[in-house]
């Protein structure tokens, strides 16, 4: 597998642009040549032939977007600005063509997978526009659209790189560990650089109350000045998406995005996030009562800070005692890939002689029990300049099991690099977040479907966080929490009672954590919903409150994860009308470990592991999703199994 990553340190901007544009070439070309083939229509000379289409175009877009994430720039950004519209009008140009979808009505074949992946092409063509009665407005709307999603995701990282807390008395850090202040320190002061969510981890240690407020007042005012205010430009945004939506003949946005989905429709997605955050508010206005007992002026910024105080209070751990044990390297092996080889038997050898994208990138080649190849998984963890924010997984390359490719996987966070010779210790949500990737790593790289347009993480976006929210499960799991929870100094074990409150605690705390993602993924919905949206830019702010009071989930004490003016997920990261999706695919998730938890040792074994991948992991979209949901479970989700799995019930 030595030779399937690109040489990145040979590849040049240039390079890259001249083959996505020869690509975009070539897979036009290809597309014209089954357009004009003046043969019937059959699952050979037309599916499978626009199936094999724009290899080229794929290697290099992926690596471009590889690129454009994970280390960003200048540079990139003006690629980016140049491509994006020439991209997007390259998707117009099969979507709107008449002749293909023609050719696609004609086909029929017994074979079940063929037969989905017919109806999913055809659902495509008029998702998109194929019967829109004025297609050069919708390509107009397209395309700027697509600039203007670009230019917000840009801002948005900018944001990311210059929001932040300037503290000039070290003693205002008071509560911050000392590797920490290091990672802060500049030539005159301590710049607490904000992460993309609202509510700061740093809140949760931070002694001040003043500096824990500031901090929380940059982070959620940050868009709304200077050159990374991206309000007006999200007014424009929705304005358009709304446009188009009704030029294609949809009442709203929401409905568009909605086709192809496996929940019914935005009312279901809606009424899923009111029953939930009734639930969690419900949680939040009791924990307050406690947290007031600490705190009789509690605000939000303190929110953090006596939550954590009150976990050491209920359960005999807070969230800096347990960092010492909580060491990334020990993570990955004796965690998550761990528990990977029990349930799948796939094992991951460090590959130091291979190269990624920046010297920080780590790569593993990933074997099946029997020494087989199943691909490479790439990690890329530490934050840098450029870099976008959070944490996610990428596909350089997919599975295409009839070609013999083998996928390339990566995963992306945000850590903190430690100085040299230091270990990284993170924080329990942290640990989280590497078995979440690493469930999308374990999508791709399982990926076994005839067609490439249905390979790995190609389902609807409201399922694709199912194998990743799943996968957190096992963070939990006594076994696999015993091995890698490790003090990284001497090696001892996590003691046996902070083991069993952090088994106990996966509930703690999900009032708040439920209630602030509800809260954002309902200003979503708010912003691609049928009713009036802003036409200026000062009034985003109020349009968010108001979406949420007349829900009756606006709450002073938990702020939204995300404002409008840095929801990359919804005006720059293709989850627009879509973040509810993390709550659905949760919902999914919450049965399918309930089903895991009545195997033997709950579930951690390989038989289990083998049917999830059989039934699901495997399938990506060659069948209806939530098909491939009933053949692990046996039935149909219901939002109850997501409040017991948050401990909301």
């Amino acid at each position: 597998m030595t030779n399937l990553l690109p040489d990145f340190s040979t590849l040049t901007l240039d390079q890259i642009e001249a083959d996505i544009l020869a690509g975009m070439e070539e897979q036009r070309a290809q597309w014209e040549e089954v357009a004009t083939n003046p043969e019937a229509p059959t699952v050979a000379n037309t599916l499978v032939a626009l199936d094999e289409s724009g290899a080229r175009l794929d290697r290099a877009g992926a690596i471009f977007w590889t690129l454009a994430s994970s280390i960003g720039g200048d540079e990139l950004d003006r690629l980016q600005e140049k491509l994006v519209p020439l991209l997007t009008e390259h998707s117009n140009t099969y979507l709107l063509d008449e002749r293909l979808y023609r050719r696609f009505l004609e086909l029929s074949d017994p074979d079940p997978q063929t037969q989905w992946e017919i109806a999913e092409q055809i659902r495509a063509f008029e998702q998109h526009g194929i019967a829109c009665p004025d297609k050069e407005q919708l390509r107009r709307l397209n395309v700027r659209i697509a600039e203007l999603e670009t230019e917000v995701d840009q801002r948005i990282s900018k944001q990311l790189e210059e929001t932040g807390l300037s503290v000039t008395d070290e003693a205002e850090l008071a509560g911050l560990d000392e590797a920490t202040r290091a990672g802060y320190r500049r030539d005159h002061d301590w710049f607490i650089r904000c992460r993309n969510f609202s509510t700061q981890l740093d809140q949760s240690v931070l002694e001040e109350p003043r500096v824990r407020r500031a901090l929380l007042e940059v982070s959620v005012t940050r868009g709304r000045t200077g050159a990374t205010d991206t309000r007006a430009l999200i007014v424009e945004l929705t304005q358009l998406r709304s446009e188009r939506a009704h030029l294609l003949g949809f009442p709203d946005h929401a409905t568009v995005v909605m086709q192809g989905e496996t929940i019914p429709g935005p009312d279901a997605a809606q009424d899923l996030l009111v029953e939930v955050g009734r639930a969690a508010r419900a949680r939040v206005d009791e924990d307050a009562q406690k947290l007031r007992q600490l705190c009789p002026d509690l605000e939000a910024a303190d929110w953090p800070f006596y939550e954590n105080q009150l976990r050491a209070q209920e359960l005999g751990f807070d969230a800096e005692s347990l960092r010492p044990y909580l060491e990334l390297n020990r993570i990955l092996t004796d965690g998550v890939f761990y528990a990977a080889n029990r349930l799948y038997g796939i094992t991951l050898t460090e590959r130091p002689d291979l190269r990624g994208w920046h010297e920080d990138v780590r790569v593993w080649e990933v074997k099946e029990e029997d020494g087989t190849a199943l691909g490479l998984f790439l990690g890329d963890y530490f934050t840098r300049p450029g870099k976008s924010g959070g944490a996610w997984m990428s596909e350089l390359q997919e599975a295409h099991p009839a070609s013999g490719q083998l996928p390339i996987i990566t995963n992306d966070a945000n850590f903190t690099k430690p100085a040299p010779g230091q270990p990284l210790l993170l924080t329990w949500d942290d640990v989280e977040t590497l078995f979440h990737e690493f469930g999308h790593a374990l999508h791709g790289l399982f990926s076994d479907t005839k067609y490439r347009d249905s390979a790995g993480t190609n389902v609807p976006r409201d399922f694709v966080e199912l194998p990743s929210q799943l996968n957190e499960m096992w963070a939990f799991h006594p076994e696999v929490l015993s091995r890698y929870a490790r003090h990284y100094q001497t090696g001892e074990p996590l003691p046996a009672d902070l083991l069993a409150a952090v088994v106990g605690s996966k509930s703690f705390g999900q009032g708040f954590a439920t209630l602030e993602y509800v809260e954002a993924a309902l200003i979503d919905q708010a912003w691609h919903r049928e009713g009036t949206l802003p036409t200026e830019a000062d009034q985003v702010p109020t349009f968010e409150v108001e979406a949420l009071e007349r829900l009756d989930l606006w709450h002073d004490l938990v702020p939204p994860r995300y404002r409008s003016t840095y929801f990359a997920h919804t005006f720059a990261g293709g989850y627009d009308a879509g973040y509810y999706a993390y709550m659905w695919a949760e919902t999914l998730a919450a049965e399918v470990e309930e089903w895991f938890r009545a195997q033997p040792n709950g579930g951690l074994t390989r038989e289990a592991g083998e049917k999830l991948r059989r039934e699901l992991l495997s399938r990506g979209n060659s069948r209806p999703p939530l098909d491939s949901f009933r053949a692990v479970t046996g039935k149909d989700a219901s939002a109850q199994s997501v409040l017991r799995r948050r401990g909301l019930v």
